[in-house]
């Protein structure tokens, strides 16, 4: 049976070679879609590495000193700033409400400023050097974005290295794929960017706090220390327990002593929930538009394979009644009319694998990705195809097996 299929295929091979280029247009329309979409959103199949949940940022103002509603003190302007600045820290850590707060230098996840370094490690000269985003903050960062220690350490320990001075750093994508390894960084001693004044000591490897969900940059992360003992600026980010939300806002709004000291005041609270939302909107509108497109796509397939096969089937009719006639089944009859549409379907699948993986290696390259990626992708953009073949050839099919042979060969 199958040698009269072949046999049968090759003799119509001028109808089939035009649905097996069909097929292979479709086929590879629907891999680069994905291929795409794959791209857009692989970020939310790995950790983020912190967690936004309950955390809210707050913003520091200072009112300068030729404002009609500076307050004068006995203190230097910038001393009285700094200390009233601690003041206010001090009256969020005791707020019932409020789990941690940390400073921070305008480098919170959701937020795409980029101050980007890189460590070279001292006395040990090499062509490779880690680069990462630099994020500084003060050591309750660690409770606030609930880091998490790639080495075991905890987060005391965390807090505690940088509240040495020293700083951590995350795994590295870019660096690995230079042939080095993030984690031979522990304990080393470093200087930013070749400047011989800041030299720090690496004190861990942490999960790297990527800008948003779906970031694809390769560089890693850097935690860089901002220690409370001496002067401290910066906005404030902290993290409230759970359930007491809606608590620390009404006391954050009804609370003047919590929001503002003399010329000392904070504002613009806002939870990285938020900032998560508009941070991504954009990227989240391209990925649903992705998806309305491979949904049309699929679905314009569908019902041009429908018509395709719809045609194919209404020509077979009487060939399908004799077979029938000869103690044909129906299931051997469906079962040969998938088997024909699924070595079209091979027969497509060859072509664009030989028309496109010679260039395979040029395409990894360029996106970065092993070349096995694309291979899984293109093994799911074909099965999608292959399920439009069922779909299309069932209906057809089984209409065509329902007429009785004696009406299907009466003209015959």
């Amino acid at each position: 049976m199958k040698r009269n299929l072949l046999s049968q295929m090759k003799n119509e091979w001028r109808e089939n070679i035009w649905i097996i280029i069909e097929l292979a247009v479709v086929g590879l329309a629907i891999w680069a879609l994905l291929s795409m979409l794959f791209f857009m959103s692989e970020g939310l199949f790995v950790p983020r590495g912190f967690s936004p949940d309950n955390v809210y940022t707050i913003t520091t103002k200072y009112i300068s000193a030729d404002s009609p509603n500076f307050v004068q003190t006995n203190d230097s302007t910038s001393k009285h700033y700094n200390d009233d600045f601690k003041t206010l820290l001090g009256r969020l850590r005791e707020n019932p409400n409020v789990e941690a707060v940390a400073v921070h230098w305008g480098n919170i996840p959701y937020n795409y400023n980029y101050s980007g370094f890189q460590l070279n490690v001292v006395d040990e000269p090499d062509s490779v050097m880690y680069y990462g985003n630099r994020r500084p903050g003060s050591p309750d960062i660690v409770d606030v974005l609930e880091l998490n220690s790639l080495t075991g350490a905890t987060r005391q320990q965390l807090k505690e290295m940088l509240a040495r001075g020293e700083i951590l750093i995350s795994d590295n994508e870019e660096y690995v794929n230079q042939g080095r390894d993030p984690f031979s960084l522990k304990g080393k001693t470093v200087t930013m960017d070749n400047d011989s004044s800041r030299v720090y000591r690496i004190g861990d490897v942490v999960e790297k706090v990527r800008r948003n969900d779906y970031e694809q940059s390769y560089a890693g992360c850097i935690i860089f220390p901002l220690s409370e003992d001496d002067r401290i600026w910066g906005d404030i980010i902290l993290r409230v327990k759970d359930g007491k939300s809606s608590q620390f806002k009404s006391d954050f709004k009804n609370d003047a002593s919590l929001r503002k000291l003399r010329n000392v005041y904070l504002t613009d609270l806002e939870s990285l929930m938020d900032l998560r939302e508009k941070n991504q909107r954009s990227t989240e509108v391209d990925i649903r538009l992705f998806w309305v497109v491979i949904g049309f796509l699929l679905l314009t397939i569908f019902l041009g394979l429908l018509g395709s096969f719809w045609f194919r089937m209404q020509q077979r009719v009487g060939e399908i009644a004799l077979r029938k006639v000869c103690g044909a089944t129906r299931i051997q009859i469906f079962r040969r009319i998938i088997t024909e549409g699924m070595v079209l379907l091979l027969c497509a699948v060859v072509l664009v694998s030989a028309s496109v993986w010679p260039f395979m290696q040029d395409v990894s390259d360029m996106f970065g990705r092993e070349w096995y990626v694309f291979l899984i992708i293109e093994m799911i953009a074909f099965a999608l195809v292959a399920f439009g073949i069922l779909l299309s050839l069932w209906y057809p099919a089984r209409k065509a097996m329902s007429v009785e042979p004696a009406i299907a060969i009466k003209d015959q």
